[in-house]
């Protein structure tokens, strides 16, 4: 006769109890991976900026970083901003940490090293990607722009130091560092190496992206305003026509072209309108993940990811700095501006991505990066103003001339977005 066992149950009823509390507790760190640690309480657009944070540095994970002081209202997609916002939460924490270990020299360092950290902020030049796919930090880029730790090393002139740094660990975490100096510079600086690792941040991968415009708007970007003139006077073209969600009257703002906004408003634009964004905002927040815009008349821009492999952003306008100055204040790359009249497309300055922010840099104002680029500065000084040094004249000159006519700024969101404090 088989013996029953009475324990079967019992044991059973412990398995069911255990595996419940092990989902339980998987489920828990799942979520606790993607929530402040703190549990602090953000709203739907803090916990997609945490979210990112943490995915620009993984220290954030650990940590319940106040999101209430500061603004995060932009594009996650847009680095930049992110990268600001990073910094200046790794600042708060700067100076709020205890530093009753340190001796008198080195909270002076760490003082002097604060006040470098915030003007290296406010400047908003960081390192770009171009080398590996995802996240990766860049110590120096190609362009010479050091990431936030070398911009400290070598402005408390150990220059020497950070480049030898990106000679050995360009693309590295500073804990996997070894770069002799290092450890004596952390040590002098009033830095903990755990606090130097919180300021590192990493930088997203440049992704090639084609700008196409309309070949009138796009010959008028380059220079050449016949086919948008022949246009609009034989009619083909409105003057009220838009492009992107903007008029003519704001592209001739934004390339400080005076004679065109009178002619325009001689033969009836609109002096007030306002522009709107060249497609939805659900296709704005996803604009990292295009490879193709497309930009045409009055209807909506066009998103893609048609574009040709490369890195940064491509197409006619970005032939030359003046072009591309002025394709990066329209920004139709990241769908455009709202809300902002022909003033303010006058005096907004360009977006910081792409080539602009990149490939379109001086490298005679970077030193560290032009050797390797074999940078020679023009020696002959000159008293004609550059091509960018002409624009920035006339843009102001056309801006002085609607404040004349009665036109006020309007609005300019994203310079808060792009200075988040």
């Amino acid at each position: 006769m088989k013996r029953k066992n009475r324990l079967s149950p019992f044991v059973s009823v412990l398995t069911f109890l255990a595996l419940i509390t092990s989902t339980l507790l998987a489920s828990n760190l799942i979520a606790s991976d993607a929530s402040p640690s703190q549990n602090r309480a953000y709203n739907q657009q803090q916990h997609a900026v945490y979210r990112a944070l943490c995915e620009l540095n993984r220290q954030w994970s650990t940590r319940s970083p106040d999101l209430n002081v500061i603004n995060t209202d932009f594009a996650i997609a847009s680095d930049v901003p992110l990268i600001r916002i990073h910094l200046s939460l790794a600042l708060r924490e700067l100076h709020d940490a205890d530093t009753s270990r340190l001796n008198a020299t080195q909270k002076h360092q760490r003082k002097n090293h604060l006040k470098t950290l915030q003007t290296y902020i406010n400047a908003g030049q960081f390192p770009q990607n171009v080398f590996v796919e995802g996240r990766r930090p860049v110590f120096i880029d190609p362009c010479g722009t050091h990431c936030a730790v070398g911009h400290l090393i070598a402005m408390s002139g150990h220059a020497s130091l950070a480049n030898m740094i990106n000679e050995e660990h360009q693309l590295d975490y500073l804990s996997d560092i070894r770069t002799e100096g290092l450890r004596q510079w952390q040590e002098a600086s009033g830095f903990s190496l755990a606090e130097l690792a919180l300021i590192q941040p990493t930088y997203q991968h440049l992704r090639g992206t084609t700008l196409t415009y309309p070949k009138e708007v796009e010959e008028y970007l380059l220079g050449n305003s016949d086919a948008l003139m022949s246009a609009l006077k034989n009619g083909s073209i409105d003057v009220n026509a838009r492009v992107g969600g903007k008029t003519i009257l704001h592209l001739a703002a934004a390339a400080g072209d005076l004679d065109l906004v009178k002619r325009l408003l001689e033969g009836g634009a609109d002096l007030d309108a306002v522009s709107t964004l060249g497609c939805d905002k659900t296709t704005v927040k996803r604009v990292g993940r295009w490879t193709l815009v497309s930009v045409h008349w009055n209807t909506p821009t066009v998103f893609s990811g048609k574009g040709k492999p490369g890195i940064g952003f491509n197409g006619a306008v970005y032939q030359n700095a003046r072009s591309r100055y002025i394709a990066n204040v329209l920004n139709d790359v990241d769908g455009g501006r709202e809300g902002f009249n022909a003033l303010d497309f006058a005096i907004q300055p360009p977006a910081m991505h792409g080539n602009y922010a990149y490939w379109g840099r001086q490298l005679k104002a970077y030193p560290f990066g032009a050797k390797r680029f074999g940078h020679k500065p023009n020696q002959e000084a000159s008293t004609e103003p550059t091509p960018m040094e002409r624009l920035t004249q006339d843009r102001a000159a056309v801006a002085k001339w609607l404040r004349q006519q009665g036109l006020q700024e309007n609005g300019l969101q994203d310079v808060k977005q792009e200075s988040p404090q």
